[in-house]
């Protein structure tokens, strides 16, 4: 791809997630997008076709953008729960280091939307990190530590919960200037709970 096509679709994709972020998937418009960008409306069908196009992109370049603070994690040697919690310790840091509004985002448009949740599911499944929780858990479940349970079904469950309470946490830190010290001892500890929680009915 050339330079100019590159840069014209880096400033596409940062309008896209400006207006998904501010309107939520279903608000968000192709024009007001082509606007942001400061392209034409046909140059916006050219590079994506469709609304539902343009999203995947979107979330697909964010899962990218994660994907490198989980290097190392599977080399340590952890136990299937403190590679869960080193990924989402990672994860978490990347979240609130954007804008306040992707917590939200993630849990109402992404997670709570059965339209956007399988496509969601289906980008992280593409994901090599992802990929090899989904081993682990499988073995998990040969070993007779956790009953069955598709990888989809478990990865939904973690990520909303999760979302829920980082959700909550991101709005404190912006409304009542909650110290960052605090805010991370409270991650710290719906990570731990929430894991805690669900392994909890998962077990035989």
């Amino acid at each position: 791809m050339k330079t100019n096509e590159q840069n014209t679709e880096q400033v596409i994709l940062e309008a896209a997630e400006a207006e998904f972020l501010e309107k939520g998937y279903d608000g968000a418009k192709m024009l007001s997008i082509a606007r942001r960008a400061g392209v034409a409306h046909s140059m916006l069908h050219y590079y994506y076709r469709s609304k539902e196009n343009l999203f995947q992109a979107v979330m697909l370049r964010k899962t990218r953008e994660i994907v490198p603070m989980f290097r190392g994690i599977f080399e340590q040697g952890l136990s299937f729960e403190e590679t869960l919690n080193r990924l989402r310790e990672a994860r978490d840091r990347y979240l609130l280091s954007q804008v306040s509004q992707m917590p939200y985002f993630l849990l109402s448009e992404m997670l709570l939307k059965p339209e956007n949740r399988a496509m969601v599911i289906g980008l992280l499944d593409r994901v090599e990190s992802i990929q090899r929780v989904k081993k682990m858990l499988e073995a998990e479940i040969e070993a007779g530590r956790i009953r069955p349970i598709a990888f989809s079904d478990f990865l939904f469950m973690l990520l909303t919960f999760d979302t829920a309470s980082l959700t909550s946490i991101s709005a404190c830190r912006e409304k009542e200037e909650l110290g960052l010290e605090i805010a991370d001892k409270l991650m710290a500890s719906y990570r731990e709970h929430n894991l805690q929680l669900i392994l909890e009915v998962l077990r035989p």
